[in-house]
């Protein structure tokens, strides 16, 4: 079974789902590096796929974002944060989430930002 991606409200859908790509205001690059991020996630097997793909820099949010989680869209300075997710849809935020990689499958994207801006 592949991942699944789920949106933490209307707005992060729009930011990230393909099907909104009509509507993106973002730099060319940064659509492509989008689409290919929403590909490369729905095609994984798990969240150990993700966190081994080493251009997404893979990594935990820090203060009051602790439970979120970002990717990196190449060098465009945009990210993806998200949140695992159990196979309920209820959000993973304790313990060690690295460690339980491999039995994540579904995310739910939170935010796409420009981290610099």
């Amino acid at each position: 079974m592949s991942m699944k991606i789920l949106y933490q409200n209307k707005t992060a859908k729009e930011q990230f789902c393909s099907d909104y790509k009509k509507k993106w205001k973002y730099p060319e690059q940064v659509k492509k590096k989008l689409e290919a991020a929403e590909n490369f996630i729905l095609s994984a097997d798990s969240l150990l796929d993700i966190a081994n793909y080493l251009p997404f820099h893979f990594e935990r949010l820090k203060g009051k974002r602790k439970d979120e989680w970002s990717i990196r869209l190449g060098n465009t300075g945009y990210r993806v944060t998200m949140i695992p997710c159990e196979d309920d849809g209820n959000e993973i935020v304790d313990g060690d989430i690295m460690a339980r990689c491999r039995m994540i499958k579904i995310v739910k994207v939170t935010e796409v930002s420009n981290h610099y801006e």
